[in-house]
């Protein structure tokens, strides 16, 4: 959604996560599941700035935003119930998003919040209630940002990690909430030296703690049904992501994507029972102008194309949700 320095996929790999810098790219975002009815899967393209949905067999697509051209709407987050979705949204390239809310079926279009001029709001996500969204805040000018967590109708808003500047400039984005709600994972972007970790944090923004290594870049969390696992993606800063999970108490790192060096799959969403991943993936284009989405068990088989980008068309960020499927 923001990335910096993107050109087609070998860009957005070489920042994801760093979506604070500047608006009108779009990054991959990690989007809590809880468990449910497998239900449709909503994303972004990053050519046409809008969200849509689709049945994870690949029929039923429907387009959910209509911005005007020029406008970017990304990061959808569907409610715990599959009825609503959240999302970051700016009207032009010059106007900082802020996070929007629309019913499953794209209507009722309205704004959770907004002031703080300049800043930048992106990648929200519902708690397992439904009454809490934590989304990230970005600063002006510097592009740092912070993970911010407020009411579902934008109200009680406030921080739960600090902006790091200067020196020991830190980014924190990609925030999603534990199933029990206890807990935010998200990505932390140099820190210490480091390209990426993911960091889990209190609900209330206590003891923040890193649970992946350093080595591999993790970027674009997201909390398995159960609350057991974390899935995301690798190589924040370079081309060559694959998708892992690990325990979420830092333990029992396993390797679901191989590694197709020098192409990329990111931005896992698990699915309502816990047993697939969703993601993007550029396998098809050499030149890493495209992305099509995947589904994979976790062990790495059964996997399957459900929506092809084609040429020119870059499908991002899957959300998976129980939003009741679509007859095809």
């Amino acid at each position: 959604m923001i990335q910096p320095r993107r050109n087609a996929v070998a860009g957005l790999v070489l920042s994801l996560g760093l979506a604070a810098a500047v608006w009108g790219a779009i990054a991959t975002s990690a989007h809590a599941t809880y468990a449910g009815p497998v239900g449709r899967i909503a994303f972004s393209d990053y050519t046409t700035g809008q969200i849509y949905a689709i049945n994870p067999d690949g029929s039923g697509l429907r387009q959910l935003t209509h911005g005007k051209p020029g406008s970017v709407s990304d990061s959808a987050s569907w409610s715990p119930d599959g009825k609503q979705l959240i999302y970051a949204f700016s009207p032009t390239p010059e106007t900082p998003a802020r996070i929007w809310a629309m019913r499953a079926n794209g209507s009722h279009v309205h704004r959770l919040a907004g002031d703080a001029k300049g800043f930048r709001d992106l990648a929200p996500s519902y708690g397992p209630n439904g009454r809490i969204i934590v989304y990230a805040r970005c600063q002006p000018g510097d592009g740092v940002c912070a993970i911010w967590r407020m009411g579902a109708d934008g109200s009680d808003r406030g921080p739960l990690t600090p902006y790091r500047a200067g020196t020991h400039e830190t980014v924190d984005f990609d925030p999603v909430i534990s199933p029990d709600g206890s807990q935010v994972a998200f990505a932390r972007f140099f820190a210490g030296g480091v390209a990426s970790r993911i960091f889990v944090v209190g609900i209330n923004g206590g003891h923040p703690h890193a649970v992946t290594p350093a080595t591999l870049e993790a970027n674009a969390p997201d909390w398995s049904p159960s609350g057991n696992r974390l899935a995301f993606g690798t190589s924040s800063q370079r081309v060559g992501s694959s998708l892992f999970t690990i325990g979420s108490n830092g333990k029992g790192l396993t390797r679901v994507t191989p590694d197709r060096y020098p192409q990329n799959a990111i931005g896992p969403t698990f699915s309502p029972r816990g047993d697939r991943l969703a993601f993007a993936d550029d396998r098809r284009y050499s030149d890493h102008c495209c992305l099509d989405l995947f589904s994979i068990g976790l062990d790495g088989k059964r996997e399957r194309r459900f929506a092809p980008g084609g040429k020119g068309r870059g499908l991002v960020n899957p959300a998976w949700g129980s939003a009741p499927l679509l007859a095809p």
